[in-house]
């Protein structure tokens, strides 16, 4: 049986003072999420906690079958142009590139190159990777 290899990833937008909706109204992008503070956690339980923050996301909008670079790539061209703006969200916001990526048989890695890892650099963005080792049930993580 093929291992079976997935990435993902998305920017991560949070905030305890600026509201969703407003970044996406500065960055004139739509997220794919964005929770408010004070939101539920799990709207269908009234008794689950409440958000400390808000938060807005943004997938890089191509499958789990993509490479690594590739959701960063897409990721980077889709903000590049808002470099003055997250500038500014960064003074009461965490900006984040999260990326995770997994494989049923553990073994994995990939490149970012230097001149994209500048470019995160140079939009404000923090790297979050997030690894997941193989499980029965892999598949399950890919979502």
């Amino acid at each position: 049986m093929p291992d079976t290899k997935w990435s993902a990833g998305s920017i991560r937008i949070t905030s305890r003072t600026v509201r969703a909706d407003e970044i996406s109204a500065r960055l004139g992008i739509a997220p794919d999420e964005l929770f408010e503070q004070g939101s539920l956690m799990s709207p269908r339980n009234p008794r689950s906690a409440r958000r400390e923050s808000s938060v807005w996301i943004r997938w890089s909008g191509l499958g789990n079958d993509s490479g690594l670079e590739e959701h960063v790539a897409a990721l980077v061209r889709l903000v590049r142009d808002c470099r003055e703006e997250l500038t500014r969200l960064s003074v009461e916001c965490e900006l984040e590139l999260f990326l995770g990526c997994g494989s049923e048989n553990g073994q994995g890695g990939c490149v970012l190159p230097a001149h994209l890892l500048a470019e995160v650099g140079g939009l404000g963005l923090d790297v979050v990777l997030d690894l997941y080792p193989p499980t029965p049930d892999a598949g399950a993580l890919r979502g």
